[in-house]
């Protein structure tokens, strides 16, 4: 054990006293008196039911903290009352608003609890059987599944890095992303899932992907790592699990996507939304943004030339005959198009358009000789 309290609480004389005064009824009460701030909360919606934006007033709510709240540095909840010299000091490293902060965070969490799923029991999985595929394709399938797998695992790790590291004055954002961890622990489970029940087993790990993803984790700062992570790769990977829901070689791997779509979905906002907040409100950072976006870019690019790709083209061209690869090429090409029109658009949303002047994609698109006039819709 690595951190040791300051008293032995059974060899304090006044701690014993008072534990056995308190057992023969002699209480203080003073704890009663905490004044602290009296509200009164209701659900805006009785269907909807109580929701922090509910809670957001007075000192409990989140409109009013400023950027660097002066309050607790331990685990006392935002609006309670607390002894600064008593209360053990945790750390923090995340202390401004800006640090963690994103339009609409409460709301991403209220969503995210009222749309979990299970990767049991929410997947028609016994009507796997019912559809035939070929070989080739249930191959293909079960290598995206792999790579899904793969990086779904890091979308978990990356949360549970920083949360501990957050004051806890900015908990709407600490609670969204430990619905984040749920949420890519559970991707990662039904994609593992998917490819056993395909009767394939996992295919091959790309180091690619891998380098990209310790990149990720290794994030000098949060703001950096949500960039990277959210407004990049799940981004991408966003595109791709839209994309994977034409080429779905069955009903089942349709409805997969569907569910696993909802939630990347919400977890690219806060990211676009987190990224808005910074630019608002510490627009010097934008350099420092820029730094770690040249290089996830970088990083992105490598993972054009992969097998990933090379199965995305048998899923998309349903085999491997030359006019079946043919086809799958030219669909393909619209999803790297699209990846990249749709990070574009983010980086629009997000208020930092000038970021796609200096992006690492442009030029790539014009060596591959690839624009939107390639885009192709799958049939």
């Amino acid at each position: 054990m690595s951190y040791y309290g300051s008293t032995d609480y059974l060899a304090s004389p006044d701690f014993v006293l008072r534990m056995k005064d308190i057992r023969k009824g002699h209480l203080d009460l003073g704890w009663m008196k905490a004044g602290t701030e009296q509200v009164k909360v209701n659900a805006e919606s009785p269907r909807r039911g109580l929701t922090f934006l509910d809670c957001n007033r007075g000192s409990y709510g989140y409109d009013a903290l400023p950027e660097i709240p002066r309050g607790p540095r331990g685990a006392a909840p935002r609006g309670a009352s607390y002894e600064v010299d008593a209360q053990a000091d945790l750390s923090p490293e995340l202390n401004r608003k800006s640090d963690v902060w994103a339009y609409k965070v409460a709301s991403f969490y209220e969503e995210a609890m009222s749309r979990q799923w299970d990767a049991t029991t929410y997947i028609p999985w016994a009507d796997l059987e019912k559809y035939e595929r070929p070989q080739e394709v249930e191959i293909a399938f079960a290598q995206l599944c792999t790579f899904f797998t793969e990086v779904e695992m890091i979308a978990t790790d990356l949360p549970a890095k920083w949360m501990w590291r957050m004051n806890n004055q900015f908990h709407e954002v600490k609670h969204f992303i430990a619905s984040q961890a749920i949420d890519e622990a559970r991707h990662a489970e039904v994609f593992r899932k998917r490819v056993l029940a395909g009767g394939v087993g996992m295919m091959q790990a790309l180091p690619q992907a891998e380098h990209s993803l310790k990149a990720i984790l290794d994030g000098d700062s949060y703001s950096e790592a949500s960039a990277f992570m959210h407004l990049l790769a799940e981004g991408n990977v966003l595109t791709m699990f839209r994309f994977s829901e034409y080429i779905s070689p069955t009903p089942v791997d349709k409805r997969i996507f569907q569910l696993v779509m909802q939630d990347e979905a919400r977890h690219v906002s806060y990211g676009m939304q987190h990224l808005k907040w910074i630019i608002d409100h510490a627009p010097e950072r934008k350099e420092q943004l820029h730094l770690a976006l040249d290089e996830a870019e970088t990083f992105s690019i490598s993972q054009f030339d992969s097998a990933l790709f090379e199965a995305m083209i048998v899923l998309a061209g349903k085999g491997t005959k030359p006019a079946q690869i043919k086809r799958g090429i030219e669909i393909v090409g619209t999803l790297q198009v699209k990846q990249i029109d749709e990070y574009f658009g983010r980086l629009r949303r997000a208020g930092f358009e000038e970021r796609i002047e200096r992006s690492k994609f442009r030029p790539l698109l014009a060596m591959i000789g690839l624009g939107k006039q390639d885009a192709v819709l799958p049939s």
